[in-house]
């Protein structure tokens, strides 16, 4: 299984994930030159994807959809919510509908559809399995609920959320209104309350972790980094050995891990 993080942040996402017989895009902000350069620079093929599929419908996540579908008719996965959110959606041909808190097939891809706690219609993250390789996607909530802490157990890999620091956040430019929603159960998670499920509620099993969503303004990426090694490492050095810690970038690809 190859996993990449195209770009991660406010002004557009997408993953790439892909097995020997099956490739798909998680989520689409970026335009057709955008992402062929990201994956130019990934040494990834444009020409495998399979489909797409959505985690939610804020515009940084489904904005480059129709300029994708212009160039490639492939499928777009999205959950009812997702689609009557966003209209430019609704005049899509080719999609496939999913329901949350189910699994489907894209080839030999098993995905797994869970609820998380953001401010969109329908939003969710996605467990994958292949070929005895299991990560998940968890980019945009504002909490760890149950569902997403089972979700990330028993991973090889996954992709979450360090979104802010809180200080920086209170103390920075944003009006106090934004501050109120990013905070909240329905906004972004800290690289605080990552820390806290590092230390508390993660199992311990996968070798791979990418720190994703990290904001410009309100974050900084060596202290997204400070708070997870010392949740992850601190109690458990010998933790450090078998697990890897990666940034995600808003500007470029993250490494191209291959399991």
């Amino acid at each position: 299984m190859k996993v990449s993080v195209l770009g991660s942040g406010s002004s557009g996402n997408c993953t790439y994930i892909a097995t020997e017989k099956t490739c798909v895009l998680v989520d689409l902000g970026f335009g057709p030159r955008s992402l062929k350069r990201r994956l130019d620079q990934a040494d990834l093929q444009a020409e495998r994807i399979d489909a797409v599929l959505l985690t939610h419908g804020h515009s940084d996540h489904v904005s480059g959809v129709p300029g994708f579908l212009a160039r490639r008719q492939v499928p777009i996965f999205m959950n009812e919510g997702t689609r009557e959110e966003v209209p430019g959606l609704q005049n899509i041909d080719r999609w496939e509908s999913f329901r949350s808190n189910s699994s489907f097939f894209i080839g030999d891809l098993q995905i797994e559809a869970f609820s998380v706690s953001h401010d969109a219609a329908e939003p969710v993250g996605f467990r994958f399995s292949a070929q005895g390789i299991c990560g998940a996607l968890v980019t945009d909530l504002g909490e760890f609920t149950p569902s997403v802490v089972e979700n990330l157990s028993g991973c090889d890999w996954f992709i979450v959320e360090s979104n802010h620091d809180e200080q920086m956040l209170k103390i920075g430019p944003y009006p106090w209104s934004i501050k109120q929603r990013v905070l909240s159960r329905l906004g972004h998670l800290s690289n605080q309350e990552l820390s806290t499920f590092l230390s508390n509620s993660f199992d311990r099993q996968a070798a791979h972790i990418f720190l994703a969503h990290l904001s410009r303004r309100n974050n900084d990426p060596k202290i997204a980094l400070d708070h997870a090694s010392r949740a992850l490492f601190q109690d458990l050095p010998l933790y450090a050995k078998c697990c890897n810690l990666h940034l995600t970038h808003q500007s470029k690809p993250s490494i191209v891990l291959d399991l």
